[in-house]
């Protein structure tokens, strides 16, 4: 089974809270971590995680990130400024 990436992030809290969110709803996912870890150098975001699904899912998980980032965009109040990804 071929797996493809939906979704990457530096943050690898931030790829944990994607992955859990596809999960709930059915997709199956894993994480692959592409980061530069030497201890106790964690400050900096030197690569990325990936959240990877089947092939076969990959429209419906980007569907779904897609959907919860239009959320997030409605539910800031005006006035105040948020980064979010496309």
């Amino acid at each position: 089974m071929a797996w493809e990436a939906c979704y990457s992030t530096p943050l690898e809290a931030e790829a944990y809270l994607v992955k859990g969110f596809l999960e709930q709803y059915g997709v199956p996912c894993v994480l692959e971590n592409d980061r530069f870890g030497a201890q106790p150098l964690t400050f900096c975001a030197l690569g990325q995680v990936k959240v990877l699904v089947p092939m076969d899912w990959l429209r419906v998980a980007r569907g779904l990130i897609k959907g919860r980032e239009g959320r997030c965009r409605r539910a800031i109040p005006r006035g105040v400024h948020a980064e979010v990804k496309d």
